[in-house]
């Protein structure tokens, strides 16, 4: 019983993620409305392990938003259960960490958004010497099609070693999200690099109601990237209608 409640209690406080409203890893595009809310939980099952990414998001108004997330990676349950954990950041990325978001859209043409945004907070590892500041900032362009019901995502992103572990800092983040009906939607993304972000996932989603959203794909980590192949399951509760 002690290792179920310590498996629920990591899934709902992990995260492992980037920022804001996410199509599977990266940000969609979305700017979460005028004084609305939005919750986003996502859970990556590998054989040996979950890692969990979750966050909340609050829309302020004239294309602004904001949130926090409780940065993680999951836990192993296989050969035994044990939530995971690294203060030593030689061996890869400290968390959990704490983190603020902040986002900001600029509508360029009718089809055309430009988002910038950051992700930036502290690890809670009881070292001092841990204490880095944490950050991943980004630009996002955003090509809306199909009457605004399908988009592709195309962008660069900056961020730190304490926050994606070894490999590059620097690189370039695509994706897409097509309709094929009023419920079911293609979905996929991709973040370059070999970094502990560095994936691509290929997927849908789907409606389940006006307010509620399912997405699952497959996982696929770039060459020399510390990752392995998974499946990634993500829902999201919308605190407006959807359609």
């Amino acid at each position: 019983m002690k290792r179920f409640i310590q498996f629920v209690i990591s899934l709902l406080i992990s995260s492992a993620g980037l920022s804001q409203q996410n199509l599977f890893n990266i940000p969609s595009g979305d700017i979460t409305n005028a004084k609305k809310g939005f919750y986003q939980h996502q859970l990556n099952v590998y054989n040996n392990k979950f890692e969990s990414k979750a966050h909340f998001v609050y829309g302020l108004g004239k294309g602004w938003d904001a949130g926090v997330n409780v940065v993680g990676k999951g836990l192993y349950f296989s050969p035994n259960w044990r939530v995971l954990h690294n203060d030593n950041p030689a061996i890869g990325a400290v968390y959990p960490i704490i983190m603020g978001t902040l986002q900001k859209q600029f509508a360029i043409t009718k089809n055309i958004d430009f988002n910038i945004g950051t992700q930036v907070g502290y690890n809670v590892s009881g070292k001092i010497q841990n204490k880095e500041l944490n950050y991943f900032t980004y630009g996002l362009s955003v090509f809306h099609f199909m009457n605004h019901k399908s988009r592709i995502v195309a962008g660069l992103y900056q961020t730190n070693q304490m926050f994606v572990g070894q490999g590059n800092t620097f690189g370039a983040m695509l994706g897409y999200e097509l309709k094929l009906s009023k419920r079911w939607y293609l979905m996929g993304d991709w973040v370059s690099g070999n970094n502990d972000a560095s994936v691509a996932v290929i997927g849908g989603m789907y409606n389940l109601t006006k307010r509620i959203q399912l997405c699952a794909g497959w996982q696929i980590p770039n060459p020399s990237t510390p990752k392995d192949m998974g499946v990634v399951l993500e829902i999201n509760l919308l605190g407006w209608d959807a359609f």
